[in-house]
């Protein structure tokens, strides 16, 4: 059997699949079978961990070449599993925050905790935009527990509503003459 790269959808679609049979392993009716299947699956990611450690000292001659395969998102998410990504988590949530739209303003960052600062954009989207830093953050810095995402300032309309009304005379009924 040859060996054929996932592409990136194929990957994200297994990592989700693993998480999803990893946390119904608590739901099985034997749990002392559950209990075996969780351990075995502890022990192979310790052996494949170690095995990666074992690579990851081989390049540390080469750095750049282990930065290459932190690019790859599998490759990378794999490293941050086993705490072997070569970039620290401050590069880490830079590169990502700059990697957005806008891009929000780091304020304060921790080893497990970020807060940011989103620009004020149009309707809706400081939603959108918060949950594109959580996302962003999870995938790049998985290690951030805490993300807390503060709004910028709202941006000023061309004709404020309250003016659409001030000091209008009400409109009465009737046809002009």
């Amino acid at each position: 059997m040859s060996w054929e790269p996932w592409d990136d959808a194929v990957a994200r679609s297994q990592v989700a699949l693993a998480e999803e049979r990893l946390s119904g392993l608590d739901a099985l009716p034997d749990g002392l079978a559950a209990a075996r299947a969780a351990q075995t699956v502890e022990t192979l990611v310790g052996l494949y961990g170690q095995c990666l450690g074992r690579i990851t000292a081989q390049l540390e001659d080469h750095p750049d070449l282990l930065r290459r395969l932190a690019t790859d998102d599998l490759v990378g998410h794999l490293l941050l599993v086993h705490d072997l990504h070569p970039d620290p988590v401050e590069s880490r949530v830079r590169e990502a925050l700059a990697d957005l739209p806008g891009p929000p303003e780091l304020v304060e960052l921790s080893e497990t905790a970020v807060r940011v600062r989103v620009p004020a954009g149009g309707c809706g989207s400081a939603t959108s935009a918060e949950q594109a830093v959580r996302e962003t953050l999870a995938a790049r810095a998985p290690e951030i527990e805490d993300v807390r995402v503060d709004g910028g300032a709202a941006q000023e309309t061309l004709i404020p509503v309250d003016a659409l009304f001030r000091d209008r005379a009400p409109v009465s009924g009737g046809a002009r003459g």
